[in-house]
Protein backbone atom coordinates (compact mmCIF):
# COMPACT_ATOMS: atom_id res chain seq x y z
CA UNK A 1 0.00 0.00 0.00
CA UNK A 2 1.37 3.57 -0.72
CA UNK A 3 0.67 6.00 1.50
CA UNK A 4 0.02 9.74 0.37
CA UNK A 5 3.76 12.04 0.76
CA UNK A 6 3.72 15.00 2.54
CA UNK A 7 5.14 17.71 0.43
CA UNK A 8 6.02 21.34 2.46
CA UNK A 9 6.53 24.29 0.84
CA UNK A 10 8.48 27.70 1.47
CA UNK A 11 5.79 30.15 0.80
CA UNK A 12 2.31 31.19 3.12
CA UNK A 13 -1.20 31.68 2.27
CA UNK A 14 -1.00 35.30 1.78
CA UNK A 15 1.68 34.98 -0.83
CA UNK A 16 0.14 32.35 -3.14
CA UNK A 17 -3.07 34.72 -2.56
CA UNK A 18 -0.82 37.94 -3.74
CA UNK A 19 0.39 36.07 -6.66
CA UNK A 20 -2.71 34.25 -7.61
CA UNK A 21 -4.13 38.62 -8.11
CA UNK A 22 -1.49 39.45 -9.90
CA UNK A 23 -1.96 36.63 -12.67
CA UNK A 24 -5.85 37.49 -12.75
CA UNK A 25 -5.12 40.73 -13.49
CA UNK A 26 -2.16 40.10 -15.93
CA UNK A 27 -4.68 38.13 -18.15
CA UNK A 28 -6.82 41.39 -18.94
CA UNK A 29 -3.52 42.51 -20.98
CA UNK A 30 -3.12 39.47 -23.00
CA UNK A 31 -2.28 40.87 -26.48
CA UNK A 32 -0.58 43.79 -24.78
CA UNK A 33 2.97 44.42 -25.62
CA UNK A 34 4.20 44.76 -22.20
CA UNK A 35 2.97 41.60 -20.60
CA UNK A 36 5.09 38.94 -21.21
CA UNK A 37 7.85 39.90 -19.01
CA UNK A 38 5.30 40.06 -15.99
CA UNK A 39 4.04 36.37 -17.22
CA UNK A 40 7.26 34.87 -17.41
CA UNK A 41 7.96 36.04 -13.86
CA UNK A 42 5.07 34.72 -12.30
CA UNK A 43 5.73 31.19 -13.88
CA UNK A 44 9.18 31.81 -12.60
CA UNK A 45 8.03 32.10 -8.95
CA UNK A 46 5.17 29.47 -9.08
CA UNK A 47 8.34 26.97 -10.30
CA UNK A 48 10.42 28.20 -7.33
CA UNK A 49 8.42 28.43 -4.57
CA UNK A 50 5.20 25.90 -5.24
CA UNK A 51 6.28 23.56 -8.18
CA UNK A 52 10.15 22.19 -7.21
CA UNK A 53 9.51 20.84 -3.91
CA UNK A 54 6.79 18.46 -5.63
CA UNK A 55 9.07 17.85 -8.38
CA UNK A 56 12.01 17.00 -6.08
CA UNK A 57 9.00 14.57 -4.44
CA UNK A 58 8.24 13.12 -7.61
CA UNK A 59 11.64 12.41 -8.16
CA UNK A 60 12.44 10.65 -4.93
CA UNK A 61 9.12 8.61 -5.56
CA UNK A 62 10.82 7.03 -8.52
CA UNK A 63 7.79 8.36 -11.15
CA UNK A 64 9.73 8.30 -14.31
CA UNK A 65 9.97 11.29 -16.57
CA UNK A 66 6.85 11.39 -18.73
CA UNK A 67 4.35 10.03 -16.45
CA UNK A 68 1.11 12.01 -16.45
CA UNK A 69 1.03 13.55 -13.10
CA UNK A 70 -2.89 15.01 -11.58
CA UNK A 71 -3.48 18.32 -9.89
CA UNK A 72 -6.12 18.75 -7.44
CA UNK A 73 -5.98 22.15 -6.32
CA UNK A 74 -7.85 23.85 -3.51
CA UNK A 75 -8.37 27.60 -2.33
CA UNK A 76 -6.17 30.26 -4.24
CA UNK A 77 -4.04 27.22 -6.26
CA UNK A 78 -7.51 27.10 -8.45
CA UNK A 79 -6.47 30.55 -9.61
CA UNK A 80 -2.75 29.48 -10.73
CA UNK A 81 -1.22 27.89 -14.08
CA UNK A 82 0.67 25.15 -11.89
CA UNK A 83 0.83 22.96 -15.30
CA UNK A 84 3.46 25.74 -16.85
CA UNK A 85 5.04 26.64 -14.69
CA UNK A 86 8.69 27.10 -15.32
CA UNK A 87 11.65 28.95 -15.91
CA UNK A 88 11.22 29.99 -19.68
CA UNK A 89 14.70 30.62 -20.40
CA UNK A 90 17.45 29.23 -22.87
CA UNK A 91 19.02 26.06 -22.40
CA UNK A 92 16.30 25.98 -19.23
CA UNK A 93 13.49 22.96 -19.38
CA UNK A 94 10.13 24.33 -18.15
CA UNK A 95 7.80 21.87 -16.44
CA UNK A 96 6.41 20.16 -19.48
CA UNK A 97 9.84 18.64 -20.40
CA UNK A 98 9.55 16.41 -17.52
CA UNK A 99 5.90 15.47 -16.64
CA UNK A 100 2.63 15.49 -18.09
CA UNK A 101 0.45 17.25 -16.22
CA UNK A 102 -3.45 17.04 -16.19
CA UNK A 103 -6.10 17.91 -13.15
CA UNK A 104 -9.21 16.79 -11.33
CA UNK A 105 -11.73 18.50 -9.48
CA UNK A 106 -12.00 15.69 -7.18
CA UNK A 107 -10.21 12.58 -6.29
CA UNK A 108 -12.97 10.63 -6.18
CA UNK A 109 -14.40 11.42 -10.05
CA UNK A 110 -10.19 10.29 -11.06
CA UNK A 111 -10.73 7.33 -9.29
CA UNK A 112 -13.97 6.76 -11.06
CA UNK A 113 -12.65 7.65 -14.73
CA UNK A 114 -10.00 4.99 -15.01
CA UNK A 115 -12.73 2.35 -14.71
CA UNK A 116 -14.25 3.62 -17.95
CA UNK A 117 -13.30 2.59 -21.34
CA UNK A 118 -13.46 4.94 -24.43
CA UNK A 119 -16.20 5.54 -26.55
CA UNK A 120 -16.64 6.95 -30.10
CA UNK A 121 -16.76 10.88 -31.07
CA UNK A 122 -19.98 11.91 -32.42
CA UNK A 123 -20.28 15.43 -31.65
CA UNK A 124 -18.27 18.37 -32.86
CA UNK A 125 -19.15 22.06 -33.73
CA UNK A 126 -17.57 24.42 -36.32
CA UNK A 127 -14.08 22.51 -36.16
CA UNK A 128 -16.52 19.61 -37.89
CA UNK A 129 -14.45 19.57 -40.92
CA UNK A 130 -11.15 19.25 -39.34
CA UNK A 131 -12.26 16.83 -36.83
CA UNK A 132 -13.95 15.00 -39.49
CA UNK A 133 -10.95 14.95 -42.04
CA UNK A 134 -9.01 13.06 -39.41
CA UNK A 135 -10.95 10.76 -37.75
CA UNK A 136 -13.02 9.56 -40.91
CA UNK A 137 -10.93 6.34 -40.87
CA UNK A 138 -12.21 5.32 -37.80
CA UNK A 139 -15.84 7.64 -37.16
CA UNK A 140 -18.36 7.00 -39.94
CA UNK A 141 -20.59 9.67 -38.63
CA UNK A 142 -21.18 12.81 -36.78
CA UNK A 143 -23.64 14.12 -34.99
CA UNK A 144 -23.54 18.30 -36.09
CA UNK A 145 -25.36 20.82 -34.19
CA UNK A 146 -24.17 24.41 -35.82
CA UNK A 147 -26.24 28.05 -36.69
CA UNK A 148 -29.97 27.77 -35.74
CA UNK A 149 -29.63 23.81 -34.90
CA UNK A 150 -27.19 24.87 -32.30
CA UNK A 151 -30.09 25.51 -29.55
CA UNK A 152 -30.09 24.95 -25.79
CA UNK A 153 -32.69 21.86 -25.93
CA UNK A 154 -30.99 20.58 -29.10
CA UNK A 155 -28.13 20.20 -27.75
CA UNK A 156 -29.33 18.65 -24.08
CA UNK A 157 -31.42 16.08 -26.43
CA UNK A 158 -28.13 15.68 -28.44
CA UNK A 159 -25.93 14.86 -25.64
CA UNK A 160 -28.18 12.22 -24.36
CA UNK A 161 -27.43 10.05 -27.35
CA UNK A 162 -23.45 10.44 -27.19
CA UNK A 163 -20.66 10.07 -25.41
CA UNK A 164 -17.91 12.77 -27.21
CA UNK A 165 -18.18 15.99 -27.56
CA UNK A 166 -16.61 19.10 -29.23
CA UNK A 167 -17.86 22.36 -28.27
CA UNK A 168 -16.63 25.85 -29.78
CA UNK A 169 -18.45 28.81 -28.29
CA UNK A 170 -18.62 31.21 -25.73
CA UNK A 171 -18.17 30.44 -22.73
CA UNK A 172 -19.89 32.95 -20.00
CA UNK A 173 -19.02 32.64 -16.01
CA UNK A 174 -21.41 33.93 -13.47
CA UNK A 175 -18.90 34.84 -10.61
CA UNK A 176 -22.61 35.30 -9.03
CA UNK A 177 -24.57 32.37 -9.55
CA UNK A 178 -21.72 29.79 -10.30
CA UNK A 179 -23.83 27.22 -11.53
CA UNK A 180 -25.78 29.90 -14.12
CA UNK A 181 -21.99 29.65 -15.84
CA UNK A 182 -22.80 28.51 -19.32
CA UNK A 183 -22.43 28.09 -22.66
CA UNK A 184 -23.83 30.61 -25.23
CA UNK A 185 -26.29 28.61 -27.23
CA UNK A 186 -28.10 30.35 -30.31
CA UNK A 187 -31.19 30.57 -28.50
CA UNK A 188 -29.72 31.23 -24.96
CA UNK A 189 -26.86 30.24 -22.44
CA UNK A 190 -26.75 26.51 -21.50
CA UNK A 191 -26.10 26.46 -18.05
CA UNK A 192 -23.94 24.33 -15.66
CA UNK A 193 -27.32 23.46 -13.63
CA UNK A 194 -28.60 21.86 -17.01
CA UNK A 195 -25.87 20.01 -17.54
CA UNK A 196 -25.64 18.58 -14.47
CA UNK A 197 -29.39 17.50 -14.43
CA UNK A 198 -29.11 15.88 -18.02
CA UNK A 199 -29.09 12.07 -18.22
CA UNK A 200 -26.01 11.27 -20.24
CA UNK A 201 -25.67 8.18 -21.51
CA UNK A 202 -21.72 6.76 -21.01
CA UNK A 203 -20.15 9.89 -21.66
CA UNK A 204 -16.19 9.94 -22.02
CA UNK A 205 -14.77 13.18 -23.68
CA UNK A 206 -15.28 16.87 -24.34
CA UNK A 207 -13.30 19.27 -25.97
CA UNK A 208 -14.37 22.83 -24.87
CA UNK A 209 -12.98 25.27 -27.45
CA UNK A 210 -14.32 28.67 -25.09
CA UNK A 211 -13.04 30.79 -23.33
CA UNK A 212 -12.35 30.58 -19.47
CA UNK A 213 -13.83 26.70 -19.23
CA UNK A 214 -11.22 25.84 -16.31
CA UNK A 215 -11.28 29.35 -14.49
CA UNK A 216 -13.03 29.37 -10.72
CA UNK A 217 -14.69 32.55 -9.17
CA UNK A 218 -11.32 34.67 -7.21
CA UNK A 219 -14.06 35.40 -4.57
CA UNK A 220 -14.88 31.66 -3.95
CA UNK A 221 -11.38 29.87 -4.59
CA UNK A 222 -12.49 27.07 -2.16
CA UNK A 223 -15.09 26.15 -4.94
CA UNK A 224 -13.78 24.45 -7.83
CA UNK A 225 -17.23 24.98 -10.35
CA UNK A 226 -16.04 25.90 -13.23
CA UNK A 227 -17.44 24.75 -17.24
CA UNK A 228 -15.13 22.25 -17.18
CA UNK A 229 -15.64 20.91 -14.00
CA UNK A 230 -19.10 21.23 -14.85
CA UNK A 231 -18.69 18.34 -17.79
CA UNK A 232 -16.48 16.04 -14.84
CA UNK A 233 -19.81 16.16 -12.13
CA UNK A 234 -21.41 14.83 -15.19
CA UNK A 235 -19.40 11.63 -15.96
CA UNK A 236 -16.94 13.24 -18.37
CA UNK A 237 -13.89 11.05 -17.67
CA UNK A 238 -11.42 13.47 -19.84
CA UNK A 239 -12.00 17.16 -20.59
CA UNK A 240 -10.31 20.14 -22.25
CA UNK A 241 -10.82 23.48 -21.78
CA UNK A 242 -9.25 26.89 -21.21
CA UNK A 243 -7.78 29.28 -19.09
CA UNK A 244 -8.71 32.48 -21.20
CA UNK A 245 -10.05 33.50 -24.62
CA UNK A 246 -7.87 31.29 -27.70
CA UNK A 247 -7.10 33.00 -30.55
CA UNK A 248 -9.13 31.71 -33.51
CA UNK A 249 -5.77 30.32 -35.72
CA UNK A 250 -4.38 28.59 -32.88
CA UNK A 251 -7.16 26.75 -32.16
CA UNK A 252 -7.58 25.67 -35.68
CA UNK A 253 -4.37 24.56 -35.40
CA UNK A 254 -4.28 22.82 -31.70
CA UNK A 255 -7.40 21.24 -32.70
CA UNK A 256 -6.11 19.68 -36.17
CA UNK A 257 -2.57 18.35 -34.38
CA UNK A 258 -4.72 16.71 -31.33
CA UNK A 259 -7.90 14.72 -33.69
CA UNK A 260 -4.67 13.49 -35.65
CA UNK A 261 -3.17 12.09 -32.94
CA UNK A 262 -5.76 10.75 -31.06
CA UNK A 263 -6.30 7.21 -32.68
CA UNK A 264 -4.59 4.07 -30.90
CA UNK A 265 -2.34 1.60 -32.49
CA UNK A 266 -5.78 -0.53 -32.99
CA UNK A 267 -7.48 2.02 -35.06
CA UNK A 268 -9.99 3.12 -32.15
CA UNK A 269 -10.20 6.88 -30.71
CA UNK A 270 -8.65 6.63 -27.09
CA UNK A 271 -9.75 9.57 -24.17
CA UNK A 272 -7.01 8.28 -22.27
CA UNK A 273 -4.41 9.63 -24.35
CA UNK A 274 -5.96 12.65 -24.12
CA UNK A 275 -3.85 14.70 -21.77
CA UNK A 276 -0.32 13.10 -23.68
CA UNK A 277 -1.93 14.15 -27.31
CA UNK A 278 -2.65 17.93 -26.40
CA UNK A 279 0.58 17.93 -24.44
CA UNK A 280 2.39 16.66 -27.98
CA UNK A 281 0.37 19.06 -29.83
CA UNK A 282 1.18 22.59 -28.19
CA UNK A 283 4.83 21.47 -27.89
CA UNK A 284 4.47 21.10 -31.32
CA UNK A 285 3.03 25.08 -31.74
CA UNK A 286 5.11 26.38 -28.73
CA UNK A 287 7.71 28.39 -31.34
CA UNK A 288 5.22 30.00 -33.74
CA UNK A 289 2.44 30.60 -30.82
CA UNK A 290 2.71 33.53 -28.30
CA UNK A 291 3.20 32.33 -24.94
CA UNK A 292 -0.03 33.24 -23.49
CA UNK A 293 -1.94 30.93 -26.65
CA UNK A 294 0.43 28.06 -25.87
CA UNK A 295 -0.18 28.29 -21.84
CA UNK A 296 -4.06 28.74 -22.30
CA UNK A 297 -5.34 25.15 -23.20
CA UNK A 298 -5.57 22.81 -19.95
CA UNK A 299 -6.32 18.63 -19.43
CA UNK A 300 -8.83 17.48 -16.68
CA UNK A 301 -9.66 14.00 -15.79
CA UNK A 302 -7.85 10.57 -17.15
Amino acid sequence: MEYPVHVPLDTTQAEVSELSSEFQSLTEEFGSSHYQLKLISILHELLNDIIDPVVQALGESNVPCGSCIWWCPTAEFTLLPLYVAGPYEKKKHDLSHFYIFSYTPTLVILIHGNLVEGKELKCVAPELVIVAEHLKPVVSSFTSLEDSKATVQGTLNTLNHNQWLHLACHGMPNWTQLFESSFAMQDGPLMIKDIIQTNWQNPEFAFLLACHTTVGDKERPNELIHLAAAMQFCRFCSVIGSMWSVDDEVACQVVSDFYSHLIDDSGRLDSTCAAVVLHKAVKVLHKMIPLEQHIVFVHIGV
